[in-house]
């Protein structure tokens, strides 16, 4: 497909979400318009309003058609390079024909041409929700690109958090290591403020609400209120904070100076958790809305460090910054977590697609196989070009199981994360052409029905990997599991369905290399059919070499 024709697809696409958009539009356009009309003025004025209604409703309706027209082509236009564009788009058509909504145009028109408006305004109730039903089925396609836009915006966000992380243990040394007041200050005080604009831009940008208690106040604001101008703080809060105990590290923990007085409840309930990652503060609380509330939490902190460098007390500003770093760690954690939320939706909607494809793959090549025996097996005695026309409608129904497996292995590529899938699906697209092929020469013997149990055997192989990922998948998100490995990076399928994968490929190379073994007739290979059927096993086996090689140093990652 050409990019003008991408272009256009893609300028379609938003046509139809806008469209749908306007006509379920609550208190504007023709619904509304239909109740307003129910009390005229006149008699006179009651009729020129129904006319134009109908009028207007007519004029919907033929723009409805020319939807689901356009619906259909961009359908066309997209399936083999957006297959779920195309899915889904098919599917909008299909429903809307299910459900008649052009009849409903239709009669709504009839009625108010007939000034039945209690009766044309009913249909248009249901109407419309039968056009949010097909706006939301629409707008489903948006949510991977949703996913993917708030991966890169979570992602930015954990860089900029780990960038003050690293900033935070830096003054913290130093605060440790006896540097000098006045630079630790403006240093604690700049990464105070670079803390504050990432939260706000969490919150702006994720929809959280900022606290409704903002208690930044509470402890004065060192790049804009002079330590002078903040409100004075109780003895307690003067006092660095108590360790949790059994958090991790805390032999590490820096005790109270002697004098110093215990923490009071208030800084106390900031500290909800060890540095486990597992806020309690707001179970209820989103992810999102909990890694601002650290945020605003490792703030305070930071400006309480600030107060006590600038009184000289070190030992207490250090604490502080301990306290800081904490809460930064947090923050981190519950980002992460969105991470892996929102690659686990992925996975889901991407393993209920591949597994409808591979079964929708697999029945279709059964039903070739069981033809091509029969055939075969009546081949002698049924008249030539009735066999020719035959094995050419087969070869056709292979060839768009070929393109099936386009489509398979397109999604199996954007997602990039296996190994063992892609090559596997590779090598039955291969098997999948030279069935084609062969079928359309009309060759119906044991090579032809060897290569169709070979891509039997790999879509079954391949249907059940993703059967066990999607179960593995859901027994891990209902006991709330982390998955292994970088947040937001979990595979397709685990390392050992890959291993599994590789296992049964090498298995069939080995079984193919028997039946041509066995049509060899002397020391070695002399038909030219046969040498170029062993010319592609020996490619193949390099790739199942590559594709072990490439699983054990991780490519794939």
């Amino acid at each position: 497909m050409s990019a003008n024709r991408k272009q256009r697809a893609k300028s379609v696409a938003c046509g139809l979400v806008c469209w749908l958009t306007v006509c379920l539009g609550p208190s504007t356009g023709l619904f509304a318009q239909t109740n307003t009309a129910e009390k005229p003025p006149s008699t006179a004025q009651a009729e020129s309003v129904d006319l134009n209604l109908a009028d207007l409703e007519s004029r919907l309706a033929e723009r409805y058609d020319r939807l689901e027209l356009l619906a259909a082509r961009l359908a066309e236009l997209s399936r083999a390079t957006q297959p779920r564009r195309a899915r889904l788009l098919r599917e909008l058509v299909a429903k809307s024909r299910e459900r008649d909504i052009a009849g409903h145009f239709e009669i709504i028109v009839r009625s108010l041409r007939q000034e039945n408006l209690s009766t044309a305004s009913n249909r248009q109730a249901e109407i419309q929700a039968e056009l949010q039903k097909l706006l939301d089925l629409l707008l489903q396609e948006d949510r991977d690109r949703q996913i993917e836009s708030q991966r890169k915006r979570i992602g930015k966000y954990l860089a900029e958090l780990k960038k003050l992380i690293r900033l935070q243990r830096g003054i913290k040394a130093r605060t440790d290591g006896g540097d000098q007041a006045e630079p630790l200050t403006k240093d604690q005080g700049r990464l105070a403020k670079l803390t504050d604009q990432l939260r706000d831009q969490i919150e702006t940008t994720e929809g959280t609400p900022k606290p409704a208690s903002d208690q930044d106040n509470a402890t004065g604001d060192a790049e804009g209120k002079p330590d002078d101008q903040a409100p004075q703080q109780s003895p307690n809060e003067d006092s660095p904070p108590k360790p949790d105990k059994g958090s991790p590290g805390q032999s590490d923990q820096q005790q109270p100076s002697q004098g110093s007085k215990p923490e009071s409840p208030a800084e106390s309930s900031q500290q909800d958790t060890p540095e486990s990652g597992q806020p309690s503060a707001n179970e209820s609380a989103s992810p999102s809305e909990r890694a601002t509330q650290r945020l605003q939490q490792a703030r305070q902190r930071m400006q309480k460090a600030l107060q006590k460098l600038e009184k000289a007390q070190r030992e207490d500003a250090a604490q502080q910054q301990k306290q800081a770093l904490r809460e930064l760690q947090q923050a981190k954690a519950e980002l992460e977590r969105i991470l892996r939320q929102l690659r686990e939706e992925e996975l889901e909607r991407m393993l209920v697609l591949l597994e409808a494809r591979f079964r929708k793959m697999l029945d279709a090549q059964i039903e070739v196989y069981e033809q091509t025996q029969k055939l075969e097996a009546t081949q002698a005695q049924t008249p030539a070009h009735e066999v020719e026309i035959a094995s050419g409608r087969l070869s056709r129904k292979e060839r768009q199981i070929v393109h099936d497996a386009d489509r398979v292995l397109i999604l199996l590529r954007e997602d990039g994360t296996s190994v063992a899938f892609p090559e596997a699906m590779e090598q039955a697209r291969e098997d999948m052409q030279a069935v084609a092929g062969r079928l359309a020469e009309v060759k119906l013997g044991m090579l032809t029905q060897g290569l169709e149990e070979d891509i039997i055997a790999a879509l079954e192989e391949t249907l059940a990997a993703l059967q066990k990922a999607m179960k593995d998948l859901r027994q891990q998100q209902s006991q709330q599991r982390p998955p292994s490995g970088p947040p937001g990076e979990q595979p397709l399928v685990d390392q050992l369905a890959e291993l599994r994968m590789i296992r049964a490929l090498q298995v069939r190379v080995n079984r193919r290399t028997e039946r041509y073994g066995k049509l060899i007739n002397g020391p070695q290979a002399l038909k030219a059919e046969l040498l170029e059927a062993l010319e592609r096993l020996s490619i193949r086996q390099e790739h199942i070499f590559q594709a072990t090689h490439d699983l054990h140093t991780g490519q794939n990652q």
